[in-house]
């Protein structure tokens, strides 16, 4: 009964973890290793963005200038406030600011320069591509509308000139201030200034007919409102007029005179009713004398009430006739001083329209542009930048998408079985003289990678030594015919009797490092029970299987089965180079029969994924393999992929 090294479970599963995958922190100089190893990536990414981005800012780019004209904005004065009351509000100012860039502003620009006939401005003069953006965007407008191009009418084109002239035109007022700076963009530095200063001009002379008809209404409503007061103040005073004349209206003097009136008659009925009163209890009371002073003092007293009524009634209306007439007079005054007041405002508008005066003026027209842009520095550098993230992007997506194995540590993380070997491409280059290789010479990388392979196995096979050693990997063409001849001629220069057999039939790459002579006969000495063919270049037996034309019916793996008892007894070691374990159920049996599984693993290469169905599929049938060998490695990318620091110390093979 064979017996087979065990190893942990493919994929690194760990039972004092539950099953988790324990969270790895960030390794930065891993992270910074992979960018410098993707260096010329990241280096002709930027290199490709910056000469595209300086055709673009020194071949494709139109030059582009501004040229500034400046104006200060007076107090936009009320033509019905007076000259002394401004609006100098920031929503009055930035009513300006909109004004200049308005359609009657614009219209009137586009009208005296002539801009209709201006290819940068009316872009329907120049010819477009049909391959253009601009043609292109609208060709994919009309066909998501369901619309039919047209062509523009003249009104179409002149607003599209006046759009045209506003995104070239850039108003702007410096903060706290009255001043307006007007900026005017183009392709000619002179063109620039000219429309500057146009727009500035048409800007004033908007402004000023603006404040002209504003002052012409304000004349019309201040003349209407005189002549309505003007009439008012006439009405009042024909009432306080006939106020006075029908009410003999007396002075302020005269009521109190009145008043003084009122209070003796109050004062002399006073007297007369306690005069009275004693007569009433006088002790002659009752005599003629006293009957008939007592009539006449109620006469007086009669007398007297009646006098002071009259004085009161006379002193009622008095009182509220000149209270009437006051109130008349107070209505008349403001009437008059409102009168007054419009009159002056009226003057005065129609002085300052006579005057003419400007609330705008340009105090710095516009000289000749400068250069603005493209600005090819800035371009430049944001095309290097915007070059190096690309190149960083590829190289980290490059990175992920790689699915190969690129150091024995991180082969060991992903599979948790031991690594025999590692073989690197230089040390493997003897081999491409095919069988003029072989012998190796016993001091070469090769044969010393060989050495350090066999070491390696004895170690991991030294509680039951293997005698029968199965090469196979996941698919072809990942080294394990050359790992199978390796060993076997490091074994056979150890004086031991070795023995190898050919059992891929599907794969002939075996044949390339061994003699025409010696590989013919050894597949036809197959049906010879033992008659193994001798290699003198590699020092073993050779035995493999006949191509399948040559089977005649016989089942070669359970020949091959039944020989393998008799050959145990043979040779000390009998080394399989079997078919790739994904490929053909075959090689899964030969690892039921094999003490040891050497699997091939090429370096950089080999998916994952593929590694762990293949190591998985041997698990399965009970003979996991006994450890791994990375072939074909490519040391100095191996240095500067591997964040392992032993890598830098890597000889042809580490065990």
């Amino acid at each position: 009964m064979t017996q087979h090294n065990q190893a942990t479970a493919p994929g690194g599963y760990d039972p004092a973890l539950g099953g988790l995958d324990q969270i790895q922190p960030l390794d930065v100089v891993a992270m910074l290793r992979v960018l410098w190893h993707g260096k010329w990536l990241i280096l002709c990414a930027t290199l490709l963005m910056v000469i595209l981005a300086g055709y673009y800012a020194f071949r494709v780019a139109t030059p582009q200038y501004e040229a500034v004209a400046t104006i200060q904005l007076e107090g936009a004065t009320d033509p019905l406030g007076g000259a002394d009351q401004a609006v100098v509000d920031d929503a009055a100012l930035n009513t300006k600011v909109a004004l200049v860039t308005s359609n009657a502003v614009l219209a009137q620009v586009v009208s005296r320069l002539d801009l209709l006939s201006d290819p940068e401005l009316n872009r329907y003069l120049t010819a477009q591509s049909p391959w253009s953006f601009r043609n292109l965007r609208t060709q994919a407008r009309h066909l998501l509308a369901g619309t039919t191009p047209q062509a523009p009418s003249d009104t179409a084109i002149h607003e599209k000139t006046i759009q045209n002239l506003r995104g070239l035109l850039t108003v702007s007022r410096k903060s706290d201030t009255y001043i307006l700076h007007i900026r005017a963009r183009s392709g000619d530095p002179d063109k620039a200034a000219l429309l500057a200063n146009r727009t500035a001009q048409e800007f004033l002379t908007h402004t000023q007919a603006l404040q002209a008809q504003a002052r012409v209404e304000a004349d019309v409503w201040l003349q209407s409102r005189i002549t309505e007061l003007r009439g008012q103040i006439e009405t009042q005073e024909m009432q306080i007029a006939a106020l006075i004349a029908t009410a003999q209206l007396q002075q302020d003097r005269g009521l109190d005179t009145l008043s003084a009136q009122i209070l003796a008659a109050d004062q002399d009925l006073t007297e007369a009713r306690n005069a009275l009163a004693m007569l009433e209890i006088a002790p002659d009371s009752g005599s003629a004398r006293n009957t008939a002073e007592m009539a006449q003092m109620e006469r007086r007293i009669t007398d007297l009430a009646a006098s002071k009524e009259r004085l009161s009634a006379q002193l009622s209306v008095q009182s509220a006739g000149l209270a009437q007439l006051h109130q008349l007079q107070l209505q008349t005054d403001a009437t008059r001083q409102l009168y007054q007041t419009f009159l002056g405002r009226l003057h005065e508008n129609r002085m300052q329209q006579g005057l003419g005066t400007p609330q705008a003026q340009r105090i710095a027209p516009a000289t000749e542009g400068s250069y603005i842009g493209p600005r090819k520095m800035l371009i430049l550098a944001i095309a290097a930048m915007l070059g190096a993230a690309i190149g960083v992007l590829l190289v980290i997506i490059r990175h992920n998408m790689r699915k190969g194995i690129i150091d024995a540590r991180g082969l060991r993380a992903a599979t948790g079985l031991p690594i025999l070997a590692q073989f690197s491409t230089r040390s493997m280059r003897p081999l491409r003289r095919g069988a003029r290789a072989f012998p190796l010479s016993p001091q070469s990388d090769l044969s010393q990678a060989a050495q350090a392979l066999n070491t390696a196995l004895a170690l991991a096979t030294r509680s039951n030594p293997a005698q029968v050693i199965l090469s196979t990997s996941s698919i072809q063409a990942e080294g394990k015919s050359e790992h199978a001849l390796l060993l076997a001629q490091t074994m056979a220069r150890a004086g031991k009797r070795v023995l190898v057999i050919g059992a891929d039939e599907n794969d002939r790459q075996l044949a390339t490092w061994l003699s025409a002579d010696v590989v013919q006969a050894a597949q036809a000495n197959w049906n010879t029970p033992d008659a193994q063919t001798h290699s003198a270049a590699l020092g073993a037996d050779i035995l493999m299987l006949p191509p399948a034309k040559e089977r005649q019916g016989v089942v070669i793996g359970d020949d091959l089965l039944r020989r393998l008892e008799g050959l145990r007894k043979r040779y000390d070691h009998i080394i399989i180079d079997g078919p790739p374990v994904l490929l053909t159920p075959f090689a899964r049996l030969l690892a039921a029969h094999a003490d040891a599984i050497i699997y091939a693993v090429r370096w950089s290469t080999t998916p994952q994924d593929i590694l762990q169905r293949g190591l998985e599929a041997l698990a399965e049938t009970g003979c996991p393999a006994t450890g791994l060998i990375l072939s074909k490695v490519n040391l100095r990318k191996m240095r500067k992929l591997s964040n392992d620091p032993y890598v830098s110390m890597l000889q042809t093979a580490h065990t």
